[in-house]
């Protein structure tokens, strides 16, 4: 089978189910888990259920040597824990449509930086692609009905950190995941973020709050199974048969299907001018898979 179309759909796949991360951040935060808490709690019960998956079939998948767990717990886990504070924070303080609006500089930035980091320079086409993609997602966002997209320099910060920090750990999986294994690279990453944010959020946000009712729970931990142990899984195995660039236009479906959820979930519906962005969001991403499928 082509590999490059394999991760092409692993990536799209990862992005579908990111997708639903505002719904579910939204309604914790309603539940009264506070954002700083759910960016710990969300991976922490991702690496559980990975570790508890993985010991009662495959354990030694997680085998590594002693410098490849010491880069993927520090170095993943720094730039996938930066990112979850930054995009549950983001989200509380200026609402799903403006941090998908902001998240979504991550592309642009790990085109510009493949090239000399990875030795990945994306050709014409691609970046033409990008931009599709890019606009896309900007009309998108503006085009949501009665969401008004606003940019307060905290929400700002917290945004554009969540979309650096987006792009930070797409190329640190470009560069681990073919050298180490996508199984040990999303496992290490995510416990190593929930070391760091076990240190970060207490002393930043104050004691974690832990959810505190059966249905606070259940969601929290389809929320954790969902977009962190089965979507971190698919990213990474994506980043190590593709390049980052490819893998970064093709989760740009992720603003497509936030919207078509919170049109049907939260009866925010989308503009025309939402729509017409969706589509070029779409143009762009199956450009990159008419691209992967021809090898």
């Amino acid at each position: 089978m082509n590999q490059k179309l394999v991760g092409y759909a692993e990536a799209v796949a990862a992005a579908c189910l990111w997708g639903s991360s505002g719904i579910f951040a939204v309604h914790l935060f309603r539940l009264g888990v506070p954002p700083a808490s759910l960016a710990l709690l969300r991976p922490l019960v991702g690496a559980v259920l990975l570790l508890a998956i993985l010991s009662a079939r495959n354990v030694r998948a997680l085998a590594i040597d002693r410098s490849g767990l010491i880069v993927l717990l520090l170095c993943g886990g720094v730039a996938v824990g930066i990112f979850q504070i930054a995009y549950q924070m983001s989200t509380d303080a200026v609402g799903v449509p403006s941090t998908v609006a902001m998240l979504y500089v991550a592309p642009a930035v790990v085109a510009l930086a493949s090239g000399p980091l990875l030795g990945e320079w994306p050709d014409r086409m691609r970046i033409v692609l990008l931009v599709i993609t890019l606009a896309g997602v900007w009309l998108s966002v503006l085009g949501a009905d009665d969401v008004v997209t606003t940019f307060g320099a905290t929400g700002l910060a917290w945004g554009l950190l969540a979309g650096v920090s987006y792009a930070a750990y797409t190329l640190f999986g470009r560069f681990a995941s073919p050298r180490y294994g996508s199984i040990p690279t999303v496992v290490y990453s995510t416990v190593g973020s929930c070391v760091f944010l076990a240190i970060v959020v207490p002393v930043g946000s104050g004691p974690v709050v832990w959810p505190a009712s059966g249905p606070a729970w259940a969601l929290l931990i389809m929320f954790s199974a969902l977009t962190i142990a089965v979507a971190h899984f698919l990213f990474f195995d994506a980043l190590s048969r593709i390049e980052a660039s490819r893998v970064s236009i093709a989760s740009a479906i992720e603003p497509v299907v936030a919207a078509i959820l919170a049109t049907l979930l939260l009866g925010q519906g989308l503009s025309s001018l939402g729509w017409a962005g969706i589509g070029l969001v779409v143009v762009g991403v199956v450009g990159v898979g008419l691209r992967a499928s021809d090898g």
